[in-house]
C-alpha cells in the first residue's frame, strides 16, 4: 500500500503542475510578446525616420523620434509582481478540487478496498494456513479458502519455484472446483518435480483437473498410469469413478466404485458414501429412460491462428459430421462454447448428440470443424472463421488439435 500512496502523490503532483505551469507562465510569456512586438515595431519605425531625414524628406526628424520613443513607453507593459502572484493564488481552488475528486472517486469506484484485503490477505498468510489447513476449527468458510488462496497465488507470484505451494494451490482450487486454475498450477508442479515421488504427488489432481477442463483422454490416460503402479491408490479409484460419471458410464462408474469398496475398510468414514454412490447408480442404470452413452471419444484441443480476427461475444461451435459426406452433412454430435479463451479443449462424444437417434454410433468415419461465429449463430457465415480436421475413424478414442484459420 506504501507503494500506491507514492505513486498517486506522484501523479497528483504532476497533474497539478500541469494545471500551474501554463497559467503561471501565461500571462507572463503574454506580457513579453506584446513588449517585444511594440520594441519590433519601434526599432522598425525608428529605421524609416532615419531614411525619410537622409533623404530630406523629413524637416524634424529629431522631434518625430522624441514622439515615437515617447509612443514606445506608452505600449511597453510593466508586469507588477504583488498583482501576479495575486492572480496566482486565484487558481489554488482548481487545483484542490482536482486533489479532491481524484482521491474521493477513487474511494467511491476504485478498488482500494479489494487491494488493502489483497494485502491483509497476503500478510496473514502463515495465519490462514494454520486455521484452515493445520489446526481447522471446523468452521471454515467459502471466504477463509477464498482468502488462503489469494495469499497463496501471490506468494508463489514472488517465489515460483516452490513445488509444494503450487501442488497446495491445484489442490484448494480443485477443492473449490476452479478447473482451470489447478490445472495450470498442477501443471506448473509436475514441471518443477525433480523426484519420481514428487510427480507421483501431482499427478492424480492434475488428471481431475483435465477431467474438470475437458481434458478427458489425458486425465484417464494419467489415471491408467498410477493405477498400473500402484492399484490400490483409493484417490486415483474415485478420480477414475467420478471420469465415468462425467461421461454418463454409469457401468463404469458402478465397476470402479467397487473397487474402492473391495480395497476401502467398512469402518472407514468414506464406506457408506461410496456405498451410496453405487446404489445411486445402479438406480439410474435400472431406470427405462436410461441409454448408456457409447461410441467414440474426440479430445479436441482448439487454437487461433494470428491472422484469425478478435470478435467480442462471438461463440464457438465444435461438431462432428458424417466423414463420408465430405464433411457436408448436418452435424452429429455439437458443444457450442460462449465467450471462448483460446487454446482451450472440447471432449466431443455421443452425449453431445444433436438428435438421440443420430450419432457418430454407424459411421465409419467423421470430420470435426470448429467455427468461430461472431454472429453467434452457426449457420450464419458473415465474418466467421473455421477450421477442420482431416477424416478421422470412428473405431477409437483420438486426441486432435484444430486451428482456426479459414474465413468462410
Amino acid at each position: 500500500m506504501l507503494l500506491f500512496w507514492i505513486v498517486s502523490v506522484l501523479l497528483t503532483v504532476v497533474l497539478a503542475l500541469v494545471i500551474i505551469l501554463p497559467l503561471t507562465r501565461g500571462r507572463a510569456e503574454s506580457l513579453n510578446s506584446r513588449n517585444q512586438l511594440n520594441t519590433e515595431l519601434y526599432k522598425q519605425r525608428l529605421q524609416e525616420l532615419e531614411q525619410d531625414r537622409e533623404q530630406g524628406l523629413l524637416e524634424e526628424g529629431e522631434e518625430a523620434t522624441q514622439e515615437l520613443q515617447k509612443s514606445l513607453l506608452d505600449d511597453v507593459v510593466t508586469e507588477r509582481p504583488q498583482q501576479y502572484r495575486s492572480g496566482t493564488w486565484l487558481w489554488l481552488p482548481a487545483v484542490l478540487i482536482v486533489i479532491v475528486v481524484a482521491y474521493a472517486g477513487y474511494w467511491q469506484i476504485g478498488a482500494y478496498n479489494k487491494v488493502e484485503q489483497w494485502q491483509d490477505n497476503t500478510g496473514r498468510l502463515s495465519e490462514l494456513t494454520r486455521q484452515v489447513l493445520i489446526e481447522p476449527d471446523g468452521d471454515i468458510t467459502e471466504q477463509d479458502m477464498q482468502d488462503l488462496i489469494q495469499g497463496l497465488r501471490t506468494k508463489l507470484y514472488t517465489d515460483g519455484d516452490d513445488f509444494r505451494g503450487w501442488l497446495l494451490l491445484g489442490r484448494l482450487t480443485l477443492e473449490m472446483r476452479d478447473g482451470e486454475t489447478a490445472r495450470d498450477a498442477l501443471d506448473k508442479a509436475m514441471k518443477l518435480a525433480k523426484q519420481p515421488e514428487q510427480s507421483y504427488m501431482v499427478m492424480v489432481p492434475y488428471a481431475e483437473a483435465l477431467a474438470i477442463t475437458g481434458e478427458a483422454l489425458r486425465a484417464e490416460n494419467i489415471i491408467k498410469q498410477v493405477l498400473a503402479e500402484d492399484p490400490n491408490n483409493l484417490e486415483a479409484w474415485s478420480v477414475f469413478a467420478f471420469m465415468a460419471m462425467q461421461q454418463d458410464n454409469l457401468t463404469a462408474a458402478i465397476a470402479r466404485w467397487q473397487e474402492i469398496l473391495q480395497r476401502m475398510s467398512p469402518s472407514n468414514p468414506r464406506y457408506n458414501m461410496v456405498e451410496r454412490s453405487v446404489a445411486f447408480a445402479e438406480q439410474r442404470l435400472a431406470d427405462e429412460d436410461h441409454v448408456p452413452v457409447t461410441g467414440p471419444r474426440y479430445e479436441v484441443e482448439v487454437n487461433t491462428s494470428s491472422n484469425t480476427p478478435y470478435h467480442p461475444g462471438a461463440v464457438l461451435f465444435v461438431y462432428a459430421m458424417d466423414g463420408e459426406a465430405g464433411g457436408s452433412a448436418a452435424p452429429l454430435v455439437a458443444q457450442r462454447i460462449e465467450n471462448p479463451g483460446f487454446p482451450l479443449t472440447v471432449t466431443l462424444s455421443n452425449a453431445d448428440a444433436m438428435r438421440p437417434d443420430n450419432n457418430m454410433n454407424g459411421h465409419d468415419s467423421v470430420v470435426i470443424k470448429a467455427r468461430l461465429a461472431p454472429s453467434g449463430n452457426v449457420a450464419d457465415t458473415t465474418d466467421a472463421w473455421e477450421g477442420s480436421s482431416g477424416v478421422l475413424s470412428t473405431e477409437q478414442d483420438k486426441q486432435l488439435s484444430i486451428v482456426i484459420d479459414t474465413e468462410l
